[in-house]
């Protein structure tokens, strides 16, 4: 008799979960009565593209939208991480969204990618509005690049992010101004910037220290006629920044920061 009235129990209850969830659905479909969706967040597409990737361009399929189904279409987007939809009861449903974190892009082989905060890359679409990033050209792969599989294990890609991160929470502004981060293959890393016109050769190894010499010294020649003079910067030297002048002069001297 027990078990006969806890299995009536378990039927019973399973039955009111189930009329619950009949009539939640039910008033959700009535109350979101959806007759315009704006998008907020939106840094590095239109927000028609967003839109229009997640088929909500067009107004006629309104009604048979939730806000869970916006949310999940929003969210497959390969630039979202994540987004938060809300409805206001005169019809308008908001979508904000928070794009992944974007470092670098990267070049390979003609494809490009975005690389996120966490080295994922992502490919670059086309109508992308926002690329001033600094690129990455010649990594040494070991295979073609997947996108959203993570970089992390490549060592050329580590390190390119290593010293991009490093130079941008010493100084922004000399960040904002890398053009090109070159690691030649695994060789010796070279960078360019967009206020001279000379490469950096960054070298391999110690890349917090180089950060700290190369920064004390940007922050001492910006503005300076001395940057029409250099032909290049050479950091791979311990203590030591070598600076290539015209007519193949080399002056070199210890560096004093």
């Amino acid at each position: 008799m027990k078990n006969k009235g806890y299995i009536a129990g378990i039927v019973f209850l399973a039955l009111l979960i189930s009329i619950i969830g009949y009539f939640a659905a039910a008033l959700e479909k009535e109350n979101y009565k959806i007759d315009l969706i704006t998008l907020e967040g939106n840094n590095h597409l239109s927000k028609e593209k967003y839109l229009s990737f997640a088929n909500l361009l067009d107004r006629k399929n309104y009604g048979k939208l939730t806000l869970q189904v916006i949310k999940d279409r929003m969210e497959k987007h390969p630039y979202v991480k994540y987004a938060d939809v809300s409805f206001a009861n005169n019809g308008k449903v908001t979508v904000i969204l928070h794009e992944k974190k974007f470092d670098a892009v990267l070049i390979d082989n003609q494809k490009h990618f975005l690389i996120t905060d966490n080295l994922e890359p992502v490919p670059l679409l086309e109508g992308t509005e926002r690329v001033d990033y600094p690129v990455i050209t010649n990594p040494y792969l070991d295979g073609e690049i997947k996108p959203f599989i993570s970089l992390k294990k490549n060592n050329d890609i580590a390190t390119a992010s290593k010293i991009l991160s490093g130079i941008k929470l010493v100084n922004p502004e000399l960040y904002s101004n890398i053009s090109v981060i070159d690691m030649r293959n695994g060789g010796d890393v070279v960078m360019t910037f967009s206020l001279f016109d000379y490469p950096v050769v960054f070298g391999r190894r110690d890349e917090a220290r180089k950060i700290v010499y190369f920064n004390a010294l940007w922050n001492y020649l910006k503005g300076k006629e001395a940057n029409n003079l250099i032909e290049y910067v050479d950091l791979r030297y311990n203590k030591h920044i070598y600076f290539g002048f015209a007519a193949d002069s080399l002056i070199s001297g210890e560096d004093q920061t």
